[in-house]
């Protein structure tokens, strides 16, 4: 459950269906939406258009009946804005990121998927990105969420299950490897059993990874019609300082859909700790396999 979301907003086409899909987590969780948007030009005050952005967000917001607030955060240029709406979650003591941004092919896509994963990188809660499509954001009827057997896909198995829970979702599980393992099956049918004991409506596959496993991944989100892709990602420090693993970037730049990049083991520990329950009844059990993402 969410208590607070920020949402990272930029003024682009990404933005207006981005907003219903953020009060919608928000009215599930009984969440407060804290809206941010960083402003780049270096200016030393803010920028009246940017200060009306915030205010049209935080005002739609309340239109559906979502406690939101609004700040304009002013940086020089390269400062890292990532980081900026990193710490602002931080500050915040957000549980869910959203980052609403430019989402269209080619530069604007990397420029994204970049942004998002430093984000992620910086933080240990669940980062949902939202990226505009040509059918825009079909709420969350279908879940599609990556598997391979490690404890950061268990960690995307438990969060799926959380938003299939919220919204009554049904979830495929995906697992993409390339060449096919023969314990690939027992990693699908353990996830789907995770979920079913959740009472999750659930389904899997076996797919496979001609163009790599991102693509496959996508093509899998694509053939089931998934409202929201789920991953589990490593984040520091289980890589040394590394930034997320290059299947979950490739995922963010390609789906035309909303990512939810789950949240990092100690989050989950922390989150339950707070709420009296034991870690591992948050967490998926896991075949260990190689880690993908």
């Amino acid at each position: 459950m969410y208590r607070t979301i920020l949402f990272a907003v930029d003024d682009d086409e990404a933005l207006p269906p981005a907003i219903p899909m953020v009060a919608a987590h928000a009215l599930q969780h009984r969440a407060r939406v804290a809206v941010l948007h960083v402003q780049r030009d270096g200016a030393d005050g803010p920028n009246p258009i940017r200060r009306r952005l915030v205010t049209a967000v935080v005002e739609q917001l309340w239109s559906s009946g979502v406690d939101a607030c609004g700040e304009l955060r002013i940086v020089r240029p390269g400062d890292d804005v990532a980081e900026v709406v990193a710490r602002a979650a931080r500050t915040s003591d957000a549980d869910l990121v959203a980052v609403a941004a430019h989402g269209s092919a080619g530069l604007g896509a990397a420029f994204l998927a970049s942004i998002a994963q430093r984000v992620a990188a910086g933080l240990e809660v669940p980062v949902l990105v939202l990226r505009a499509s040509a059918d825009g954001f079909g709420g969350a009827a279908r879940v599609l969420v990556a598997v391979d057997g490690s404890a950061t896909s268990g960690l995307a198995l438990a969060e799926a299950a959380e938003v299939a829970l919220a919204f009554g979702s049904r979830v495929h599980a995906v697992h993409v490897r390339q060449p096919e393992p023969r314990d690939a099956g027992a990693v699908v049918d353990q996830a789907v059993a995770f979920l079913r004991r959740r009472e999750v409506e659930a389904t899997g596959e076996c797919a496979g990874a001609d163009f790599g496993v991102a693509a496959g991944i996508v093509a899998a989100a694509q053939g089931f019609g998934a409202d929201l892709v789920v991953l589990g990602c490593r984040r520091p420090p289980e890589l040394g300082g590394l930034l997320l693993g290059s299947v979950a970037h490739q995922v963010v730049q390609l789906a035309r859909r909303p990512v939810l990049l789950a949240r990092s083991t100690p989050a989950i520990a922390a989150r339950d700790r707070g709420r009296g329950q034991p870690h591992a009844r948050a967490t998926a059990p896991a075949l260990v396999l190689q880690p993908r993402f």
